[in-house]
């Protein structure tokens, strides 16, 4: 059996084998998305009613470079782009709150961004071009603003920003909120304000308006902080005389709950209805925001389990807050992969072992404490998992995992895939 420090060693080669491959051009895929997978049938035509295309389905990045969405079980396909190559490129697809919108990226030339908005039937709404092409998108809650991540340079100088999108506006106005490296946010449920974390030292909150405030300058080691759906609620890690600390602000007590403590790097997530988070405090290195042993913390009784004690690089609460999915790094016969995990309160079920595709793992699963807040891997009714990768038997594509335990079905060829949230 492997020690831990095999499978940081072999786990941090397979990351730097994958940034490799992500650096390369996207390839000419001339397949079919779906070739080749039993369980599909692709639909023509694409399904009528608006329901059939913002409810229950998925987001797929195909092997081609182009951005699908389907049905969960590989049917009912609609090509949102058909026209990517080594020139023109599509990157990060995320799902607006109620399926009806859908948001990604186009880089033309290896240069010119643009940031990308289309009904759920793939007829454009905007297409504008912005200084730097967008890598990290989140929408309000209420579908009318979204925000994004992208480079950015003040005074010549490279940094981060973050830049805000009123999609309800004719004009469809661009602001900057923040600046900073590295720069980790949330919205508000309430769509008017959004908590940030910068620079690893200064948690605050901006409104939609650009005002803000600081909250702590004293962070502690974490990335993505998180605001409940109580409105009054918010969590993030401070550094208070010197100890690393993970607590629940109180915005109209001005309180703060120490929940908690930590020496390395948090990487956390609480569970919708806000009784339970799950947290690793990683030792550090290995270019994941989590990678540590698998913890959750039942707010109300104090109650803490641990749910793993290999390295867990990712995990996701489902909608209904009863089940966790998570991810641990592991090598098996010289080769690092993940298994998958599913723990729903009182046992634990083995989804099997995969290894994530380059694109997963590289632009998602490295940030997963901030991608669990904008896409969603569960399934609406919290009963079935995606992912995107090879399964033990060496085949390629998204799969759809049954956390019961059934086996899982390959719905279409991809390198990443994600769910609407209804």
């Amino acid at each position: 059996m492997a020690t831990k420090l095999d499978v940081r060693l072999l786990w941090g080669t397979l990351l730097l084998v994958g940034l490799a491959l992500a650096g390369c051009a996207t390839p000419i895929y001339t397949g079919s998305l779906f070739q080749g997978v039993a369980t599909v049938t692709p639909a023509q035509p694409v399904p009528a009613t608006a329901e059939s295309l913002t409810e229950n389905r998925l987001l797929i990045l195909g092997p081609d470079g182009n951005i699908y969405s389907a049905d969960p079980d590989g049917g009912g396909v609609l090509a949102l782009t058909s026209d990517a190559s080594t020139r023109r490129l599509y990157s990060q697809p995320t799902w607006s709150p109620t399926g009806e919108r859908i948001a990604w990226t186009r880089i033309d030339n290896e240069r010119n961004g643009h940031l990308v908005v289309s009904r759920a039937d793939g007829s454009a709404e905007f297409d504008t071009e912005v200084p730097f092409p967008p890598f990290y998108y989140n929408w309000s809650s209420n579908g009318e603003w979204l925000a994004y991540l992208s480079n950015w340079a003040l005074q010549n100088s490279p940094t981060l920003a973050l830049r805000l999108v009123d999609i309800t506006s004719a004009e469809v106005p661009i602001q900057t909120i923040a600046t900073g490296q590295p720069l980790y946010f949330s919205w508000a449920p309430t769509s008017d304000f959004l908590l940030t974390h910068i620079g690893n030292a200064e948690v605050g909150i901006s409104s939609v308006q650009g005002r803000s405030r600081v909250l702590s300058a004293q962070s502690a080691n974490f990335g993505a902080p998180q605001w409940l759906t109580d409105p009054t609620l918010l969590a993030y890690a401070l550094l208070d005389e010197g100890q690393q600390e993970m607590v629940i602000g109180n915005l109209r007590s001005g309180q703060v709950q120490k929940l908690i403590y930590f020496n390395g790097a948090l990487g956390f997530s609480l569970s919708p209805d806000g009784h339970k988070v799950a947290y690793t405090d990683s030792e550090g290195g290995q270019g994941m925001n989590s990678f540590g042993s698998l913890l959750v913390l039942d707010v109300r009784s104090s109650e803490f389990r641990q749910l793993s004690s290999q390295p867990v690089i990712a995990f996701f609460w489902s909608p209904d807050s009863t089940s966790l999915f998570y991810l641990s790094a592991e090598q098996q016969s010289g080769e690092s992969g993940l298994r998958l995990s599913v723990w729903d309160g009182t046992r634990k079920t083995d989804l099997g072992r995969y290894q994530p595709s380059a694109t997963f793992l590289n632009q998602y699963l490295r940030f997963a404490d901030q991608y669990g807040q904008s896409a969603s891997y569960w399934s609406p009714d919290s009963t079935r998992v995606l992912f995107a990768g090879r399964n033990e038997n060496g085949v390629s594509g998204i799969w759809v995992i049954p956390v019961d335990g059934s086996p899982a079905q390959r719905v279409a060829r991809g390198v990443y895939a994600t769910w609407t949230k209804q």
